[in-house]
């Protein structure tokens, strides 16, 4: 079953900043959430407490999104970086 991924707001702001403060190197992170659509959890994710929001952390960045099963889309609500 595939995911619908809809980016929020502050999520798609985020990587605009991201974008262009580092270029090219957030693509790994974007190739990351565009494959959520067919795994919606993978080994990069973690569970954040008793809810449907998961974290996603490719090398300095992540992302904090929520899987929807009732209309399977995963909704990114967040992109950062982290501090280093």
């Amino acid at each position: 079953m595939s995911h619908t991924i809809i980016w929020e707001r502050a999520a798609s702001e985020g990587l605009k900043r991201l974008r262009a403060c580092d270029g090219d190197a957030v693509k790994p992170l974007v190739n990351a959430i565009n494959a959520l659509a067919r795994n919606p959890e993978p080994a990069a994710s973690s569970k954040l407490g008793n809810t449907n929001l998961r974290r996603l952390r490719v090398g300095v960045y992540r992302a904090t999104y929520e899987i929807d099963g009732v209309t399977v889309a995963i909704k990114i609500l967040m992109v950062g970086s982290t501090a280093v």
